[in-house]
C-alpha cells in the first residue's frame, strides 16, 4: 500500500515496506509508464525522489521514501459544455459519470454537448487542470457509467486494467425472450463489422473475440430483465450477442424490437468496479436509478 498526499500541482507517494530494495524501474513498471514518459518525467524533473532529481531507473527504493510527481497544468482538450456531467463517484484519481441516452462520449472539435465536454466543465468547476481522459466508452443510446482519470500519470494503469479485464462492467438489459430464471449463459461468438450496413456489427467468424455472460434476473409478460457482464469490450457487443441469441433488446434501433411499454433503449451500464492504484482496494460504483427499469419493480 502507498499513502498519498494530493496537492494542487503535485501528488506525493509515501512508500511502505513492500517497496524496500525495489527500484525506480519497478515503480514505473507497476504503473505501466512508457519509455518516453519515463524519460520526460525524470529529465524534466516532474518526478522527484525525496525531493531530489533522479535519472537512474536502477535507483534503489526504501520504506518511507517519498516520490513526488508534478501535475502540469494542461488544456482540457474539449470545449466546455453549459453544464457539468453528473458524477456518481470520485476520488483523487478518477471520477465516474452518468451518461444519459442519446448522448455521445465525444464529437468533433466544435461539439459542446458530448459527455467529454460536460466532463471538461466538471474539471473547470473543481480545479482539475488536466486533460479530459475517459477510460472506456458507451454507445450513444446506452445509459450508464463512464470512468474518467484525473491524473495523467495513472492513465496507463487504468488503460492496462481495462485491457486485462480488471475493470469489471455489468449491464442490465430489457429484452424479449424466454430465458430461464437465474440461469447464466456465456456467449462467445466473434463480432465484426457488417459490410452491408455502415455503423452496424454482426456475429462473424472473421470478427474479433467477444465474450458476454448473461443471467436472467426477472421476467414479466414477454419481457425479461437480463444481467450482462462484459469479458471483452467490442462495439455493440451486448446488443449483437443478445440479438443473435434470440433476446433482442427493446427499442434498440439497430438490432432490437420496438416496445411501447418502454421509453428508450433497454440497456443500462449500472455497475462498475475497479482496483485502487495505490491500495489495491476494490471500489464498486452503482449508477443512479433508471426509471426505464421500473417496469420490473
Amino acid at each position: 500500500m502507498i499513502r498519498h498526499n494530493l496537492k494542487y500541482d503535485c501528488i506525493e507517494l509515501f512508500l511502505d515496506g513492500t517497496w524496500e530494495n525495489k527500484t525506480l524501474k519497478d515503480f514505473f513498471d507497476t504503473y505501466y509508464i512508457s519509455r518516453k514518459n519515463r524519460y520526460l518525467l525524470t529529465t524534466n524533473e516532474q518526478l522527484l525522489l525525496n525531493k531530489k532529481r533522479v535519472l537512474d531507473e536502477q535507483t534503489i527504493l526504501h520504506k518511507k521514501d517519498c516520490i513526488s510527481i508534478k501535475i502540469p497544468k494542461e488544456d482540457y482538450g474539449f470545449k466546455l459544455a453549459e453544464k457539468p456531467c453528473k458524477v456518481v463517484y470520485k476520488d483523487d484519481f478518477v471520477f465516474v459519470a452518468h451518461k444519459d441516452a442519446n448522448c455521445i462520449i465525444h464529437g468533433d472539435e466544435d461539439e459542446t454537448n458530448a459527455l467529454a465536454n460536460m466532463a471538461a466543465t466538471y474539471h473547470s468547476l473543481h480545479n482539475i487542470h488536466t486533460p479530459v481522459r475517459y477510460i472506456h466508452r458507451l454507445d450513444k443510446d446506452t445509459t450508464g457509467l463512464v470512468m474518467f482519470v484525473k491524473i495523467p500519470f495513472f492513465q496507463p494503469y487504468f488503460d492496462q486494467m481495462l485491457s486485462k479485464k480488471e475493470i469489471h462492467r455489468s449491464y442490465l438489459a430489457i429484452s424479449i425472450g424466454k430465458a430461464p430464471l437465474k440461469q447464466t449463459y456465456t456467449y462467445k461468438q466473434p463480432i465484426g463489422k457488417d459490410r452491408h450496413v455502415s455503423g452496424k456489427f454482426r456475429v462473424s467468424s472473421s470478427g474479433k473475440e467477444a465474450c458476454t455472460k448473461v443471467t436472467c434476473l426477472k421476467r414479466k409478460n414477454q419481457f425479461e430483465l437480463l444481467q450482462c457482464v462484459l469479458e471483452t469490450g467490442r462495439t455493440h457487443q451486448i446488443r449483437v450477442h443478445l440479438a443473435n441469441n434470440h433476446h433482442p433488446i427493446v427499442n434498440d434501433p439497430l438490432y432490437g424490437i420496438p416496445a411501447i411499454e418502454f421509453n428508450g433503449m433497454g440497456l443500462w451500464a449500472n455497475e462498475l468496479s475497479f482496483k485502487d492504484p495505490l491500495s489495491d482496494q476494490i471500489h464498486t460504483v452503482h449508477d443512479i436509478d433508471n426509471p426505464l427499469f421500473d417496469y420490473f419493480k
